[in-house]
């Protein structure tokens, strides 16, 4: 199992943890008459919200490695992400702490609970949520060409690998086929097919994927032409 698939099925049972311990605490508060006793669907409640906050950890752990290899490459939806992750978090400790040590604040503990669900469910949107839609939707551009200025660039082989470093290094090793965060590319350009989107192996491939990427990888369209030669020229070189 890939990593992205280990994270998915990870967020995914995160996600139905929440479902299921705010049913429970609607079940609670709202029907005077149950077919399921008290106990057991406060102990569901309390189960799943402990499942809950440890897979919250575990994401969390995989998500900062993320944004420490990424730096500052990080996209738009990742910013985003990670301030709803800090607040769900924050909302959550708050909310533990209430039920822990300050019992006569409980008459908000449920209004938490909501928001930090709510949180929760806005967060596995805009990851795992946002990859399948794109999965699903994305057009398939693979006969468009990307389009350049006739002019010809020299590509220079130092300046590329300085330019890999600042811009890809984050998620993308040199040396190794292995994925990092994305795949692995050394010898990318002497493969059939891209990894990621099963194209042609050739360089307007790349520049395409680098200008208006397939999926969940970061756009850099401010990268001159002559910057593309560079990483051209390195990327030759892998």
């Amino acid at each position: 199992m890939s990593l992205f698939l280990f994270k998915s099925f990870l967020a995914i049972i995160f996600l139905l943890a929440g479902v299921i311990a705010v049913i429970c605490m609607f079940a609670l508060m709202g029907k005077t008459k149950r077919k399921i006793s008290d106990t057991f669907l406060r102990r569901m409640h309390k189960g799943m919200g402990f499942v809950f906050t440890i897979l919250l950890l575990v994401i969390s752990y995989f998500c900062i490695n993320h944004v420490a290899q990424v730096g500052d490459q990080l996209s738009g939806r990742a910013v985003m992400h990670s301030v709803l992750s800090l607040g769900l978090i924050i909302v959550l400790v708050i909310k533990i702490t209430i039920v822990q040590f300050y019992k006569q604040f409980l008459r908000f503990v449920p209004t938490m609970g909501i928001i930090v669900f709510s949180l929760a469910f806005v967060v596995f949107s805009t990851s795992a949520g946002y990859y399948f839609l794109r999965t699903l939707c994305v057009k398939d551009t693979t006969g468009e060409t990307v389009t350049l200025s006739e002019a010809k660039f020299e590509g220079k082989l130092e300046k590329g690998a300085l330019l890999f470093n600042d811009k890809c290094s984050g998620c993308h090793f040199s040396d190794k086929e292995e994925n990092k965060i994305g795949p692995g590319l050394k010898n990318i350009l002497k493969k059939t097919k891209l990894p990621s989107t099963g194209k042609p192996a050739n360089i307007k491939n790349i520049w395409k994927q680098l200008k208006n990427p397939f999926l969940s990888m970061p756009a850099f369209p401010s990268l001159s032409e002559q910057e593309l030669a560079d990483l051209q020229a390195y990327l030759e070189s892998l």
